[in-house]
């Protein structure tokens, strides 16, 4: 065979693969459409059948119209599947100690007599013991997701049976998700919430957006994230906050537990679960180290990784340091990083030219709240977009680029251990008995207690959240003297530190 063959036969070749490479289809949004419903806006109203077809031939639609009491107010995958979510919530019962000493000794007392809650957040087991623990506290409440990956649909079929009005599965639309945050607030059916209980602001926005006059009859929100901390925050200094807020995300016991120990255990068990991943050895970049930074280098580290460390504030920057981790700007050694983890709650910290620089099988996550800190917009957008992606499993795809590079993006980079595994109920049971603690403070609040600003949980809550969850370590504390509580000037019930205190 002659030379001119050999050079044609592997223009052809390249040809092909270019072919091949060009016919392949875009995943524009991502998301398997034959495991989706579709709506076409969020704005629409669709009817019963509609919001419960699924182009899935296996779809239970007939399963999904009512509960076994006749219940219709909902909409879940499959109502069938309660069973299964009621075990998933009796084993979260047995791990969240103290929401259920919490419940238990409030009940009688009933202190959310009257409370109409509508609660935005990940519709996981725990979630549904905080649900209906408020439930059992006196309170009505209306529910939806904050993330469209987060819910556990047996679960959310297991509070739809118990008639509880919830609106969320696994896999919404970016039009199902605003249209289930429009169901949860319930104006069309004549409901009025007095309370907001939100993981993100999207239902606060939403809220204040398209039922702005409902806020005469809202006494109070609740927020637990960064994000919508940060846009209440703001909100306040454009005089726009109409009611008082409790910033849960700075309370010690949701920073120090929930931010910190939830995301050192959970990292590792997402990422494994995604990808299969040997981690000893491999090179890390986790991008933030506050709380939930430094629960990921710790256990990034335990796991034999070699961790860098991006940071913009120099306090931040120093206790990494001390920490032994290496302090870089990401491009410093992006090109040779296996994974990036980002944790920054910050816009686009990694962006396409971030992309460009990694190198093949390189694996990119989120573990801070919000879903921009990993800019994918462009990917969304064939028309002006050259890279393919391809859906390899749940949770898992490949963004591949015209010269064979391929990268591994999980959860679409959005908030990776809520998306893609399971978190430990223990640090959720803390949280979600601040979150109680906190409607039943601004709920049975005198009027002129709050303002319309936003405020930390008090610390006798915070203390009294601890000491909740102290007997399931079979823990004894110390108490003080007189003599003691005079020498240092503060209460022998406590609180024992300053609000200044940094624990």
């Amino acid at each position: 065979m002659s030379n001119n063959d050999n050079g044609n036969d592997e223009a052809a070749a390249d040809r092909d693969k270019a072919r091949y490479r060009t016919d392949r289809r875009t995943s524009v949004q991502f998301i398997d459409l034959n495991l989706i419903r579709r709506r076409s806006s969020g704005n629409d109203k669709p009817t019963q059948s509609q919001r419960l077809t699924s182009i899935n031939s296996n779809y239970e639609n007939e399963s999904n119209d009512k509960n076994a009491s006749g219940f219709t107010d909902f909409a879940v995958r499959r109502i069938k599947h309660a069973q299964y979510g009621r075990r998933e919530i009796e084993i979260a019962e047995q791990e969240m100690p103290g929401l259920m000493a919490l419940r238990r000794r409030a009940e009688s007392d009933r202190p959310l007599q009257g409370a109409k809650v509508i609660g935005c957040t990940h519709i996981t087991a725990q979630t549904a013991v905080l649900i209906e623990t408020l439930i059992r506290l006196g309170a009505q409440v209306r529910w939806c997701a904050c993330n469209i990956f987060s819910t556990q649909n047996e679960v959310a079929a297991a509070l739809a049976e118990e008639s509880i009005s919830i609106f969320a599965w696994k896999g919404e639309t970016d039009d199902d998700f605003w249209w289930c945050i429009k169901k949860a607030i319930g104006a069309e059916q004549g409901w009025q919430p007095n309370m907001i209980l939100d993981d993100g602001g999207d239902l606060t926005h939403y809220f204040h957006k398209h039922y702005s006059t409902l806020f005469s009859t809202i006494k109070g929100i609740v927020e637990e994230s960064v994000t919508g901390v940060h846009r209440l925050y703001q909100m306040c200094r454009t005089q726009t906050l109409a009611v008082p807020a409790m910033n849960v995300n700075d309370s010690v016991t949701k920073t120090k537990f929930d931010n910190l120990y939830l995301c050192r255990e959970s990292i590792i068990d997402g990422i494994k679960r995604c990808t299969d991943i040997m981690f000893g050895g491999k090179q890390a970049v986790v991008c933030g180290y506050g709380e939930v930074g430094k629960g990921c280098c710790s256990a990034l580290r335990g796991m034999g990784c070699f961790v860098y460390v991006t940071e913009i504030d120099p306090i931040c920057a120093l206790q990494a340091c001390m920490e032994g981790y290496k302090v870089v700007r990401l491009e410093e050694v992006i090109k040779q990083a296996d994974m990036i983890i980002t944790a920054s709650g910050s816009k686009h910290t990694i962006t396409r030219e971030s992309l460009d620089k990694l190198k093949n099988g390189a694996i990119l996550c989120n573990m801070g709240h919000s879903n921009t800190e990993i800019d994918v917009s462009f990917l969304r957008d064939s028309s002006t977009n050259d890279l393919q992606v391809e859906r390899v499993r749940t949770n898992v795809d490949h963004v591949i680029w015209p010269n064979g590079k391929r990268i591994v993006l999980i959860a679409e980079g959005r908030i990776m251990n809520l998306c893609c595994s399971s978190v430990p109920s223990f640090v959720v049971s803390i949280t979600a008995a601040t979150q109680a603690l906190a409607l039943i403070e601004l709920f049975n609040a005198p009027a002129n207690r709050y303002k319309c600003d936003v405020y930390l949980l008090p610390k006798k809550m915070d203390e009294y959240v601890a000491s909740l969850h102290l007997p399931a370590f079979d823990a004894h504390l110390t108490e003080l003297t007189d003599e003691q509580c005079k020498y240092l000037g503060i209460n022998k019930a406590g609180p024992f530190k300053p609000n200044y205190y940094r624990y």
